[in-house]
């Protein structure tokens, strides 16, 4: 997986998750079309959203956290076929 990829990935996961905002937010200011305080704490919860989106994008993409999460992924990978060989081996000599 590149960085374009990892950008595109955060970048769809932000996509949706501003237009669910705004689809809160306006069922809420219907709901709600007379409290300004409401309306206020919907648009500093879309705010906190795109900065959500913003920071994981950015932690994606940084250097150390793909190294660490390549490295979790083979840990991953060791774990699943340590048990599996474990597994088989179990099998094997009940067989």
């Amino acid at each position: 997986m590149t960085q374009t990829d990892v950008r595109m990935a955060w970048g769809k996961v932000g996509d949706r998750l501003s237009s669910l905002g705004l689809k809160l937010k306006l069922h809420a200011e219907q709901e709600f079309a007379d409290d300004d305080e409401v309306t206020g704490a919907l648009d500093r919860l879309a705010e906190a959203i795109d900065d959500a989106v913003d920071m994981l994008t950015n932690a994606a993409t940084d250097e150390a956290v793909q190294a660490r999460r390549c490295g979790a992924g083979r840990h991953f990978i060791d774990a699943v076929a340590t048990t599996v060989n474990q597994a088989t081996s179990q099998l094997r000599s009940k067989a």
